[in-house]
């Protein structure tokens, strides 16, 4: 499960030194070894086709270093999403990137470190592409995003060119879902733990006596001079309230992975839930947002 965060715009990336940098690879040395053999082997013979051989080589090899940055240098990155997530799964990031140019881009690697890797083949004239990064940080709090480091050795794998994007944005990694399946009793123990869901109304019908008078409906009774009340489906709703003080673990830190699955469980049965930490209480809800809401509290408390 993850929570999207908002997404920010292209002014939050700067792009260190501003600068695309380049430097042969071993294939590059070794081209460059053989041109400088060859200059010496036709300087000594006074060989012409050595000559030109070497120089057409040397023409390769500039084409390459040209090309090669150029590569690089063009793809821009114009957004990024980030999103939140438990600390016992995996996390991803949502990279737009763009290409301003008329040519075509190709073999482009976007990292966050050598074991993480992305590789764009192709990305056209005016293409825009998104891909996704996953993010592996295991320790809960508050994180910015990593070093997004673009590279290409392309076309004749001579050379290669990065440039590295920062972000300053961040996102959220919340203790791992661990503890006890089962909800502590007091979590039930107000009266109303259990109500009826005002979306599963079906229709008026007369007033009976085992019926309850809160569920009259006064406006309709006056309407048509007959005790009425609202039938509803037998879907129920249950509330609970999670309590720091109600986990059974010892250490704060376990609390609060307690916490995070009681919060995951209540929201996956479709409870309404309220949290009560030592410092901030969380009214009751449920759905999406009022699950981030309470874990960012619990992240923070």
């Amino acid at each position: 499960m993850s929570f999207f965060a908002k997404s920010q715009s292209s002014p939050k990336f700067r792009e260190k030194h501003q600068k695309t940098y380049i430097l042969p690879t071993l294939y590059g040395v070794a081209f460059a070894v053989v041109c400088i053999l060859l200059l010496v082997i036709g300087f000594s013979s006074t060989n012409n086709a050595v000559y030109f051989l070497c120089f057409l080589m040397t023409v390769l090899g500039s084409q390459s270093l040209i090309l090669t940055n150029r590569n690089t240098d063009l793809l821009q990155i114009q957004n990024i999403e980030g999103e939140d997530f438990f600390s016992d799964e995996t996390g991803h990031i949502k990279v737009s990137l763009y290409n301003p140019s008329r040519d075509e881009l190709h073999a482009l690697t976007i990292e966050t470190s050598p074991e993480n890797q992305t590789i764009v083949e192709k990305l056209g004239p005016g293409e825009r592409k998104e891909i996704q990064i996953s993010l592996q940080n295991k320790s809960p709090g508050t994180h910015t995003f990593p070093a997004l480091r673009i590279s290409s050795d392309f076309p004749y794998y001579l050379s290669r060119s990065w440039k590295k994007h920062y972000s300053e944005n961040s996102f959220h990694v919340f203790p791992a879902r661990k503890g006890k399946n089962e909800f502590s009793d007091k979590a039930f123990a107000d009266l109303n733990s259990q109500t009826h869901n005002q979306d599963d109304f079906k229709y008026h019908r007369e007033y009976q006596n085992t019926d309850s008078p809160r569920r009259i409906d006064w406006k309709v009774t006056a309407r048509v001079q007959k005790m009425m009340v609202k039938d509803y489906d037998q879907q129920m709703t249950t509330k609970v309230t999670l309590r720091w003080e109600d986990c059974p673990q010892v250490s704060i830190d376990e609390k609060k992975c307690q916490l995070s699955l009681w919060l995951d469980l209540a929201e996956k049965k479709n409870f309404e839930y309220a949290l009560v930490l030592p410092n901030e209480k969380i009214s009751l809800g449920k759905g999406r947002q009022h699950q981030l809401q309470c874990l960012r509290a619990l992240l923070w408390s």
